[in-house]
Formats: structure tokens, C-alpha cells, sequence
């Protein structure tokens, strides 16, 4: 292929003049998906064994044709999610803006890396300016930050930080065996294994107990402190939750902090834990903060809506004491995959996350002297972040986040609406501050037909069924499944269902979905009714958590 290659029609050329011929293999390439796709929410796919399947994998003597690539690479795509469909309802994954997409794909075009500065650009100084925005929203005049891909990295550079914080020689002789990380039961899972990965180790993570509205319980919190104290550990960490994806576990950042505070006084420590909020999830609502009392209803006009937004607001306010917080902007700001940012009070993160031989300094602010390699956890660093978040941050602006909150809060309520109005659906999450819908299907018919079906068994079946459905490309809600649903901490655990209105254009569509989701449960009933399809006990991994 090299030898009969024409480098114009295969690279950009240095003046750029051929820049058309990109535009036309990328949409050359889109064709071939749109083909396949009408409002349905994922690529249909076969189902296949991984084993079997990389038998057949070989790299091809001689290279191919960009058409032939283009169509075996549309198959990449099958079974994957298309968040832009109405029916695509089974996490928080929004349709990103196009502006957002059409930045992501110039980094790359250019080949952007964001190590330093030096060859980089002013890459780094995006990053800059959009941690400091950020920061702002909960009062740091100093914020900075570091671009990163998920929320598991924003925990890894916050963990990090306190391990540097509580012990500086970490850096360079390695991790003592008295920290410990605290943080809130209904956290994400993944602390655990970002304290393995950091060499904490798993068990060195301690949750505390939550009160009914799933924040940390302070007397629960006070004991754990006091009892790790008297075995002698030094607590590193206290991980935050600033809202999760199910329950939107959220603690009150000013009780949590006032406690660990007394209890460090009245014990005389002579250190003080680092403090995380994740709010990966929970930062758009940062942009609320500083809203006067006399501006809420005029912001917001349904009351329900403003209660709950104000409430998150109530309980977050207590970051600006804090020493860092997570934002995926993949997640609830509009952008595509992976725009996250670890954003730290001070620049003091430069320091902890290095390897404890170098200190930042004034001169390393001069444009060519800028290293990210000396923090960060990659080398190799992708700008697609960086302008993502630039261009959603500037497209949208303050006002603009506030606005998509306050919508994605509507669509919750109109879903809702339209699902209670299904005889056998009930929604079960009212006490959540988010804008997902928990919710329980009867199965009456099969019920009725035959009792001695387990519910759990049913729900299990049944959500196989809608996603055999969708990976045939049929038109039904992706929704998903959660195996273990509490409504509160000491509640029993039941097998519901959860639905996530994320695109714009659902609310055009909502009778329309909740009509499918209704069909499909009743299609769903006459096929086990008919003994077409068999109840059984299905091992689900918990898709959401």
C-alpha cells in the first residue's frame, strides 16, 4: 500500500489544502453506520465469543482500500450505544454537543499531546483555565488541574495527593502501612481498587454508614475516627460523595468536615486528612452556588425542581473547605468521551503528584518550561479533554449548565409522569435528589398465570429480553437493570429497573417510549405465558453502580 500511496489524498497536507478530502472520509464512514440506523438505540449486533472470534485475527499482507477498511471497521460500532436515539435510556450518557466533537477531532487531526508545553502549545494553559473556571464556581481563586480520562483517575490524583499530603517521603521510599481512607458507603465502587492500585491496598478503604438520605452518618463517622486513631492510623484521606448515579448519594460537606475537625482537636493530632469530593456527577450543580435567595424561582420555575437542586447545593457548599473534587464532563456536561478533570485547590497537587525530587516554581509558569509528565499518571496525553470541555464550558456558560440541569430535571418528572400512568410500573426512588427513575414491574400476567416464579428471576429474564431486543436494532428503550436497588441504607434489597432521560430530544418522545416499554413488557409476559421463553436465575454483574 505504501508504495502506490499518494500522501495527498492520505495525510493533510502542510498548507492544508486538501483538507476536504478528510471531511469526505469521515462522512464517507458515517454513511455506512447511518445506514444501519433509524431512531433505534444501539447498532444491532450478533453475539459472538471473543475466543473463537480472535482465531481469525491476523494483520493483512497487503493493505486495503479505505472503503473496505471503512466497512469492516463499521462493525466496531455493533452493539454499542447510540446516545442521540430517544430510546437510549440506560445511563448517563449524553449525545455530546457537535461543537465538542468538531474540536476532539482537530486535537487529533493536529495530533495535539498536552505533555509540555514546549511542543504542545498552549494546551496546558487550556487545561489551566478551565480547572481555575471551574474552581471558581465554589470560591478557589488558585484552582488548578489536571485533564484526565474518567472519574477513576480523578479519585487516583486525589488519593495520591493525600498520600503525598499526610506522607511526603511516600514519594521516594514508598507507602507506610498506617493510612487509611474514609468515605461513604454508598461511594463508587472503584475506591477499593484505586487504594490496590496505589498500594494501599483494598482493605486500607473504610466505608462509613450512611443516614437515610444516603449521606455519611457523623456519629457512625466519629466512631470509625476514633477507632482507627487508637490502632494507631493516620487517616489519609476523607472521599466525599458530591452525587452518585443511582440515589445520588450526596453528603453534607460541612458536617463531614466540622466532625473530623473536632475530632482531630479534641485528640490533638498533629495532621490534618486531605479532603476529596466526588462530584464527577455532582459539579454541574456548582454552577448554582451564589444564586441569591431572590433569584431561585426566576432560575427555576418549578418548585419541586428548585427544592431538589437547592438541597444539593445545601449539602455541597462545604468543597470550598476542601482540597480537590472530580468533573466528568462526559458524563453531564455535554461532551464526548473521556473529558474529565481533577481539579485542586492550590498548585500544591503539582508537588504531591510528582516523584518527590522536584518542586514547581515561578519559573515553571514561563511558556516553555511547563512539564505535565512530572504529575501526571500518562505521558502520552490527549488534548481531546482539554477542548471538549473548552468549547462546552464556553459554548454553554454558566447560565447555559444551569439551564440543562433544570432540563434534564423536567425530563425526569414528564418520564415519570407517563411511566406511573402503566398499570404494573411503579417508580421507588421519589427521596433522590438526581433526575434518574428507579422503578418495579408487577408482571402481573405471568404472575397470575403462575406464582411460583420468583420476582427477581422475572425482572432478570425480562431485561434480558429488551436487550436481546436492542441488539437486534429494534426500537425498544435501552433501560437497565439494578439486581440489589436499597431505597434507603436499612431497606430490603429488590430488583428494579432504571431508566436515565439523557437526550434532548426524549421529550418529544416520551409517550411514544414508555407506549414501547409497555409493549415490550407485555410481549415480554404472553412469550413466558406461552412457554416460549423460560424463567430462570440469571447471574447478572450490576451494569450500573
Amino acid at each position: 500500500m505504501i508504495k502506490n500511496i499518494k500522501p495527498e489524498t492520505e495525510f493533510l497536507l502542510p498548507s492544508e489544502d486538501n483538507i476536504e478530502t478528510f471531511f469526505n472520509k469521515t462522512a464517507l464512514l458515517q454513511k455506512q453506520l447511518q445506514a444501519k440506523n433509524h431512531l433505534n438505540p444501539k447498532f444491532s449486533a450478533q453475539t459472538f465469543h471473543y475466543k473463537e472470534d480472535l482465531e481469525k485475527s491476523y494483520m493483512p499482507e497487503t493493505g486495503k482500500h479505505t472503503e473496505e477498511v471503512f466497512h469492516s471497521l463499521s462493525e466496531m460500532f455493533e452493539g454499542s450505544i447510540r446516545p442521540h436515539s430517544p430510546y437510549s435510556l440506560f445511563n448517563m450518557v449524553p449525545s455530546p454537543l457537535l461543537d465538542t466533537v468538531a474540536a476532539t477531532t482537530m486535537t487529533q487531526l493536529y495530533n495535539s499531546n498536552s505533555l509540555m508545553d514546549a511542543f504542545g502549545g498552549k494546551t496546558i494553559l487550556f487545561e489551566q483555565r478551565i480547572a481555575r473556571a471551574i474552581g471558581r464556581l465554589v470560591g478557589w481563586e488558585q484552582a488548578h488541574g489536571i485533564s484526565c480520562n474518567g472519574g477513576k483517575l480523578t479519585l487516583f490524583y486525589a488519593i495520591k495527593s493525600a498520600i503525598s499530603k499526610i506522607a511526603p517521603e511516600s514519594r521516594r521510599e514508598g507507602i507506610p502501612n498506617d493510612l487509611v481512607v474514609l468515605t461513604n458507603e454508598g461511594a463508587h465502587y472503584c475506591v477499593e481498587h484505586v487504594c490496590s492500585i496505589l498500594g494501599l491496598g483494598a482493605d486500607q478503604c473504610i466505608r462509613i454508614g450512611t443516614t437515610e438520605d444516603w449521606r455519611m452518618d457523623v456519629t457512625k463517622l466519629k466512631q470509625v475516627l476514633h477507632e482507627q486513631l487508637a490502632k494507631g492510623k493516620r487517616i489519609a484521606a476523607v472521599v466525599c460523595c458530591g452525587g452518585t448515579t443511582i440515589n445520588f448519594a450526596c453528603d453534607d460537606t460541612n458536617e463531614v468536615y466540622q466532625c473530623v475537625e473536632q475530632v482531630f482537636a479534641e485528640t490533638k493530632q498533629t495532621y490534618f486528612p486531605y479532603f476529596h469530593l466526588d462530584s464527577v456527577i455532582g459539579w454541574l450543580w456548582f454552577t448554582f452556588m451564589g444564586v441569591r435567595d431572590n433569584e431561585w424561582e426566576q432560575k427555576i420555575e418549578n418548585a419541586e425542581i428548585r427544592r431538589k437542586i437547592k438541597r444539593v447545593v445545601e449539602k455541597v457548599k462545604g468543597v470550598s473547605r476542601f482540597d480537590s473534587f472530580g468533573v466528568d464532563m462526559h458524563k453531564n456536561g455535554l461532551c464526548p468521551y473521556s473529558t474529565s478533570f481533577f481539579v485542586s485547590k492550590t498548585d500544591e497537587c503539582f508537588n504531591h503528584l510528582n516523584e518527590g525530587s522536584y518542586s514547581y516554581g515561578e519559573s515553571d509558569y514561563e511558556f516553555g518550561n511547563f512539564r505535565a509528565y512530572r504529575y501526571t499518571i500518562e505521558n502520552s496525553r490527549p488534548a481531546n479533554g482539554i477542548a471538549a470541555a473548552w468549547v462546552a464550558m464556553n459554548r454553554l456558560g454558566r447560565v447555559g449548565f444551569q439551564e440543562y440541569l433544570v432540563q434534564l430535571h423536567t425530563l425526569h418528572m414528564k418520564c415519570k409522569d407517563a411511566l406511573e400512568k402503566v398499570s404494573g410500573i411503579s417508580v421507588i426512588n421519589d427521596a433522590s435528589l438526581g433526575w434518574e427513575l428507579v422503578f418495579q414491574i408487577a408482571f402481573n400476567r405471568i404472575r397470575l398465570h403462575s406464582s411460583h416464579f420468583d420476582t427477581s428471576e422475572i425482572a432478570k429474564t425480562f431485561i434480558q429480553y429488551c436487550w436481546n431486543e436492542t441488539n437486534k436494532g429494534h426500537e425498544v428503550p435501552l433501560i437497565s437493570i439494578v439486581p440489589e436497588f436499597k431505597v434507603n441504607p436499612d431497606d430490603s434489597m429488590k430488583t428494579a429497573f432504571l431508566l436515565y432521560p439523557m437526550s434532548l430530544f426524549s421529550e418529544d418522545h416520551i409517550s411514544e417510549i414508555v407506549s414501547k416499554l409497555a409493549a415490550c413488557i407485555y410481549e415480554f409476559e404472553m412469550k413466558v405465558i406461552s412457554g416460549e421463553i423460560e424463567v430462570e436465575n440469571r447471574l447478572l454483574e450490576k451494569p450500573i453502580r
